[in-house]
Parts: C-alpha cells; sequence; structure tokens
C-alpha cells in the first residue's frame, strides 16, 4: 500500500524491484553478515575488473601515447596503487549499507561482526613493506572505516524517508 492506496503495478503483475526503502521479508544477523561478507569482495573485484577495462583507453587521453603495464604489483608509494585501495574502500561501502539493510531494524550487531572480522584479518595480512605509514594505517582501516560509513550512510537516509510523509518530500505550503 503506498498511503492508503493500493500499489497499481501489483495488479498489473509487475515483479516489484528490489529496494532499499523497504527491508527484505526475512531480515537477520546472520544474513546480514553473510550478505557483506559477499558483497565485498564481490563489488571489489567488479570494481576492478571496470578499471582494468577502462585503463588503457584513460592512460591514452591523458598521456598521448598507448598503455605499457608495469611489471609486477604496483609500488605502494604510487599513485595508482592509491587509486586501487579506493575500491577497496567503496566496496567496504556498499558491503556495510547491504549488511544494514539485511540486518534486523536498528541492530548494529552485523555491522560490529564485520568490523571485527576484518579487523582480525589483518593479523593474517601482509603490509606493505615499503610504504609510509600513513599508506599503512590507510591500507589497515580502509574496511573497518568503509563498513561503518555504508551502514551510517543508509540508516541516515532510511530515517530521513521514514520522517518524510509517504516518502514525498516535504512540500512547501501555500499560504
Amino acid at each position: 500500500m503506498l498511503c492508503g492506496k493500493t500499489d497499481p503495478y501489483n495488479k498489473l503483475g509487475v515483479m516489484k524491484l528490489l529496494s532499499l526503502k523497504h527491508p527484505p521479508k526475512v531480515q537477520s544477523v546472520w544474513r546480514a553478515v553473510l550478505v557483506g561478507m559477499v558483497a565485498h569482495p564481490l563489488f571489489a573485484v567488479l570494481f576492478s575488473v571496470v578499471y582494468w577495462a577502462l585503463r588503457p583507453f584513460v592512460w591514452a587521453a591523458i598521456y598521448s601515447e598507448p598503455y605499457r603495464s608495469l611489471p609486477g604489483p604496483y609500488l605502494p608509494e604510487s599513485g595508482e596503487w592509491l587509486f586501487v585501495q579506493g575500491f577497496g574502500f567503496c566496496a567496504s561501502v556498499v558491503a556495510g549499507a547491504l549488511a544494514a539493510h539485511w540486518s534486523p531494524r536498528k541492530s548494529k550487531l552485523p555491522i560490529a561482526l564485520l568490523v571485527a572480522l576484518s579487523i582480525g584479518t589483518l593479523f593474517f595480512t601482509q603490509f606493505p613493506l615499503n610504504a609510509s605509514a600513513l599508506r599503512n594505517v590507510l591500507y589497515a582501516l580502509q574496511t573497518p572505516v568503509g563498513l561503518v560509513l555504508g551502514a551510517v550512510f543508509l540508516w541516515r537516509w532510511q530515517s530521513a524517508n521514514d520522517a518524510q510523509p509517504c516518502g514525498h518530500p516535504e512540500s512547501p505550503r501555500v499560504s
């Protein structure tokens, strides 16, 4: 129902698209953690594939010469390494928003579990040894901070939509 009216799309038999405005029918802490754990690497790979597909064209547009790939991994002090770290941060923001969407209303436990898991994995990762301290801190905190920011953005967006009548923005009152 939309503001006391029936939804005309349901009468036509049109399938509703998934929406962030309406929570899933079954929400649980473990589903939210699972969604967050699947969404993070999935979106990181998706962003990386799009980047690798567009990279030669962007390189040619900027430098006016054909693209030459570097042998081996990026150096941690390079700008491209920093740019690729942004993919991990963006994937963390998406994973945090999706985990918050699949968690029970106002539950912060799935996000806390995901943050604890991401901090726990830091004990098993190898930090770039020849990077500055600032880059190592960025490398370590991008996932926990992204998860929290994604969840907070979704919660703020949901609370702003809940405050508006029928999901419509406030219209100016005419006197």
